[in-house]
């Protein structure tokens, strides 16, 4: 049906979904799902280049007594911050798959990926918000081949960011240079050259009523303090700041904004606690809290709640499935839109090669030659 290259676009359809319409069910019944799976990852150069090992993890490490005092906002040279977000599609999590060979493939009457879902943990946090988002609308491409659904971020070409965003983002990143280390046991020594680290990508895989979903996302590892002993396997954490004051809207607005935002990207790949830097008015760093998960979002419980938000994650997957099941090309794209103001979610047909289409060529003739392989295998 869409094998016709030069098929005209499809007039936009509004999806039966309404996010802004939140029932007593949904805040109620959790879905069945199951605790993510940690597979492995692969490091981020600092222009965003894949690389195949780990070798960009870093380590969260507080120092034994946590009196000290970091200037956020400081005339200290900053490493240049390169938009990771423009790099295209789904590249990286497909060039993981081809170098693990066969352990996400199964063999049908063709070579599958062995997940209903393949998406980054970009995808997955804008859809869970969505409930609760009024401003800010968001661009989703997806395309299904071989029974598995690709769902890749739009970027928009005139993409802009608002001065305090990225200020805030210019104070993470020097938060996190004077705190995150290569070593699990050690601080970075003052004198360590400040440049840009790239990033490290765990991915992670879990169901949701029995739909698979596998995905990438950019993690941090939890440090010790010298003396203490490092297991085997790394415990994932993040880092983050806010202000050690704010008047009641200023929490409102905190709550329903940055700390729905962490939950979600916890939830998603298991981490249980987080280190929250405490910033005073001067925008010095001066104490560094460890939180647990939970107590975040039980802090936020009267703002959202996280059975709203997985609930409606379900529903448009369900929903996607539904205005997707004739669909097997990696070409076809259909373009969803949430409208933030209206409440509203639409989606457009791109049959054939066209500018959204975003699996790379190399990557369906990489799952034909990984046939042999599987057979060898089984």
């Amino acid at each position: 049906m869409f094998a016709n290259e030069s098929m005209m676009i499809s007039d936009e359809i509004l999806l039966n979904i309404k996010p802004h319409v939140i029932t007593q069910a949904d805040r109620c019944d959790f879905p069945e799902f199951s605790r993510p799976v940690a597979h492995g990852g692969f490091s981020l150069s600092p222009d965003g280049k894949f690389e195949n090992n780990e070798n960009r993890l870093r380590y969260v490490v507080v120092p034994e007594v946590n009196k000290f005092q970091v200037h956020l906002g400081d005339s200290e040279r900053s490493p240049p911050r390169r938009l990771l977000m423009s790099r295209p599609g789904l590249d990286n999590i497909l060039l993981y798959m081809e170098s693990t060979g066969t352990s996400h493939l199964s063999a049908k009457l063709k070579v599958e990926v062995s997940y209903d879902i393949v998406c980054t943990t970009e995808v997955l946090e804008l859809i869970m918000r969505t409930p609760y988002e009024m401003m800010v609308n968001w661009t989703l491409a997806v395309t299904k081949y071989r029974n598995t659904i690709y769902i890749s971020p739009v970027v928009p070409e005139d993409l802009k960011t608002s001065p305090m965003k990225e200020l805030n983002a210019d104070w993470l990143a020097k938060l996190r240079r004077h705190f995150l280390s290569e070593n699990a046991n050690a601080m970075l020594k003052p004198c360590d050259p400040m440049e840009p680290t790239g990033q490290y990508n765990g991915v992670f895989s879990f169901s949701i009523n029995g739909t698979r979903f596998i995905f990438d996302s950019p993690v941090l590892a939890e440090g010790f303090r010298i003396g203490s002993v490092r297991n085997s396997n790394d415990v994932f954490t993040d880092l983050q700041f806010r202000p050690d004051s704010m008047s009641v809207d200023e929490w409102a607005t905190h709550n329903r904004c940055d700390a729905l935002k962490w939950w979600s990207k916890c939830f998603l790949v298991g981490i249980e606690n987080i280190y929250i830097a405490n910033v005073n008015r001067h925008i010095i760093a001066h104490t560094i809290n460890k939180i647990s998960v939970r107590q975040l979002w039980k802090d936020c419980e009267k703002v959202w709640s996280p059975q709203v938000c997985v609930n409606f994650l379900v529903r448009l997957v369900d929903q996607i499935r539904s205005f997707m099941s004739l669909v097997d090309c990696p070409k076809t794209v259909y373009l969803m839109k949430f409208d933030a103001s209206q409440g509203e979610i639409s989606y457009t047909l791109y049959p054939g090669r066209n500018p959204f289409t975003f699996i790379p060529d190399w990557f369906p003739i990489m799952l034909d030659e990984r046939m042999e392989d599987l057979h060898n295998t089984s």
